[in-house]
């Protein structure tokens, strides 16, 4: 019942079995056994109890499917666009392609689709394709027979088996090898998997999301992709948003990640200063939201009561703002002349000294240092 997806409760009754039995009984899913002979009371207890317990978790069910991904934050239109189309896909059956740049999320929003579809209750199965060796992806995918290649001691089931009713996520779909894409579509085609050293098939029923920082259409023309498998795999595709695109939501990621890193480092909650924040959201985020809970961690664990400007590592102060993927728009440039302007005029009328003019501006001297380095600040703009 359970492996045809019916959710209804079990309960087991026998007037034979062994206390074993029973407890293998209960093991597997029943939610009770009773021995015979058995009262109706009893029988009626038990039952009404079953149903109880059977509501609490249907109802615990939907309150987790109502509360959406936990940890898709943000107001942005962008990732709320993301949230709506992760939701209205999860439902139905379909391939998601994942695309986005590395640290953005895509692992989370494959868990996402998973935990609001039909599947959620089978397994959710990740693969990283990159990370696999080519000569062993395949016995990793599909399984392997005993004594199917040297060391091979006993069978093993593939990650597709694994999967069964439920769903697989490929990440780095873009790395596997053209042997390999052949394999998983046919898979895709006809739902059958063959074990290395097995000459059977068995049917898995799995539900594909696959994700990749790279593009795919590239990789086809290039040779390196399969078209074919493209078209299998990318049936309904979702972006996900660069860090950089969506820096309003940064305050909101702040301060998610800070609870969960100081719970996790048994660290009292700190108050996070707003020139910190205002920093952190003028990055550019190579790393996109994988950096900055890197960076948060850090700060959070180094920082004393209170995370201020002076715990910002050096390379989020000191970056190259001129960069191709961080070039400063218009405003940003007006911001940053005008704070050089600024910093000048203290240094001139503080004849060059930087420790009086931290004090006037109300900042820290090792700050100011790196601020002028940042705006390119030398002895020669205020000594004159």
């Amino acid at each position: 019942m359970r492996a045809d997806g019916f959710a209804t409760p079990a309960i087991f009754i026998s007037g034979h079995a062994t206390l074993t039995e029973a407890a293998q009984a209960v093991q597997i899913g029943g939610f009770d056994f009773l021995e015979k002979p058995f009262s109706a009371e009893k029988i009626a207890v038990t039952a009404k109890r079953c149903l109880e317990l059977s509501a609490i978790k249907e109802r615990l069910r939907l309150i987790e499917g109502r509360s959406g991904p936990r940890d898709l934050i943000g107001d942005s239109q962008l990732i709320q666009q993301l949230i709506h189309e992760a939701l209205k896909v999860a439902p139905t059956q379909a391939n998601v392609q994942i695309s986005g740049e590395s640290g953005t999320g895509k692992e989370l929003v494959a868990s996402t689709i998973h935990a609001n579809s039909n599947r959620r209750d089978a397994p959710f199965v990740k693969v990283n394709c990159s990370a696999i060796p080519d000569s062993l992806l395949e016995s990793e995918l599909f399984g392997y027979e005993k004594g199917a290649f040297t060391g091979a001691g006993a069978g093993k089931r593939g990650l597709f088996e694994v999967a069964h009713r439920g769903t697989l996520f490929l990440d780095e779909v873009a790395d596997l090898s053209m042997a390999a894409q052949a394999k998983i579509l046919r898979v895709l085609q006809n739902g059958d998997v063959q074990k290395v050293g097995s000459e059977r098939t068995i049917q898995v029923d799995v539900r594909i999301l696959s994700g990749t920082h790279k593009d795919l259409k590239q990789a086809i023309l290039a040779g390196c992709f399969r078209e074919d498998l493209y078209y299998r795999l990318n049936v309904v595709p979702i972006r996900v948003p660069a860090l950089r695109e969506r820096a309003a939501d940064i305050p909101l990621l702040i301060t998610h990640f800070s609870q969960l890193i100081c719970e996790k480092h048994n660290l009292k909650p700190k108050v996070i200063d707003n020139d910190v924040v205002g920093e952190l959201q003028r990055y550019a985020w190579p790393g996109n939201v994988r950096q900055l809970r890197n960076v948060l961690e850090h700060m959070l664990i180094m920082s004393g009561e209170q995370v201020s400007i002076h715990d910002l590592p050096e390379e989020l102060l000191a970056h190259d703002d001129t960069s191709a993927e961080n070039r400063p728009s218009a405003l940003k440039a007006f911001r940053d002349n005008a704070e050089r302007d600024f910093i000048i005029a203290s240094l001139k009328r503080n004849r060059g000294n930087v420790s009086q003019s931290a004090i006037e501006l109300g900042v820290g001297r090792t700050y100011l240092h790196r601020r002028m380095s940042t705006l390119k600040i030398s002895k020669k703009d205020f000594f004159n």
